[in-house]
C-alpha cells in the first residue's frame, strides 16, 4: 500500500479504501461492508451525515 496516501494525526488514522468498499458505504450495504473489510459493523453504523 502506498503510505503517502495515509493521513495520520494524534486522533486520526485515515487510509484509502477500494472503490468497492466506498460503493458499499455509499449504498449503505452494511453486510457487504462487513464482508469486504472482515469486521462486524454496529447496527447504527451509518449516521445522518457522511
Amino acid at each position: 500500500m502506498n503510505h503517502s496516501l495515509h493521513i495520520t494525526t494524534q486522533r486520526l488514522n485515515l487510509l484509502p479504501c477500494s472503490l468497492e468498499v466506498a460503493q458499499a458505504v455509499i449504498t449503505r450495504n452494511k453486510s457487504q461492508v462487513e464482508r469486504l473489510l472482515g469486521v462486524r459493523v454496529p447496527d447504527d453504523w451509518y449516521g445522518f451525515e457522511y
